[in-house]
């Protein structure tokens, strides 16, 4: 009883980890509505984004991470442990699950970094190109070709191996939860966080926050699992 407190105990660490995220989002991720897009990611709303509003997010990112780390570990071992899977299917899916689990350690401070430094390298870019759009456009597309590779894989095997296993293991009953609770699966709640941009708000990235809302709920269904005891 002890060690399960202690487990549930760290994963609530995940909700001010990804509250702290959220804002980290926001920070870097809410435009002005009338932004233009300039190539595959970039776009003018960037050169609206103070500094510090970069440096927060990098920071906030920091500190959600490490409180993310510990809820996230705390419960892998938990699952790994209490959790018996009936079917070579069922394991397969909840050891995908927990190496998701296990690569967000890294993966929420490597992209508030990673996405804080593209929008403050095109602030800088655009400034030495004495405010040329296009010539920046291009400088800032040959920087982030290296870095594409990476940046694509870890979103794919961290966000939708993560998003994919937690679905199948709602719809095998692994995990004894409601089949709607399968939007907190993180591709989906930030999908779901599209919406409000549609309505004509005077900015735009309403959505930034939404996948690290989907981890919150994901954990917090954890922790529900874990109370009622699942084996």
């Amino acid at each position: 009883m002890d060690s399960t407190k202690a487990t549930i105990d760290k994963m609530r660490l995940v909700i001010p980890a990804m509250l702290l995220c959220m804002i980290g989002d926001y920070c870097i991720g809410i435009e002005p509505r009338n932004s233009e897009p300039l190539g595959t990611f970039a776009g003018t709303g960037w050169l609206t984004i103070a500094d510090w509003r970069i440096a927060l997010s990098d920071f906030t990112g920091a500190i959600g991470s490490v409180l993310y780390a510990i809820g996230a570990v705390a419960f892998i071992r938990w699952l790994l442990a209490h959790l018996h899977t009936k079917t070579k299917a069922e394991q397969i899916w909840l050891r995908l699950y927990t190496i998701g689990l296990g690569i967000g350690c890294v993966s929420f401070l490597y992209f508030h970094i990673a996405c804080g430094g593209l929008i403050h390298h095109f602030k800088l870019l655009y400034e030495a190109t004495g405010s040329n759009l296009a010539q920046t456009t291009d400088y800032w597309g040959r920087m982030f070709l290296p870095e594409a590779i990476p940046f694509f894989a870890l979103f794919i095997v961290f966000d939708v191996l993560t998003s994919a296993a937690w679905t199948a293991l709602i719809l095998l009953r692994v995990f004894p939860v409601s089949r709607w609770l399968i939007l907190a699966a993180p591709v989906i709640s930030a999908a779901i966080g599209t919406l409000p941009d549609l309505l004509p708000l005077p900015v735009s990235g309403i959505n930034a926050g939404f996948e690290s809302l989907g981890w919150l709920m994901m954990f917090a269904c954890g922790i529900r699992i874990i109370e009622k005891g699942a084996t």
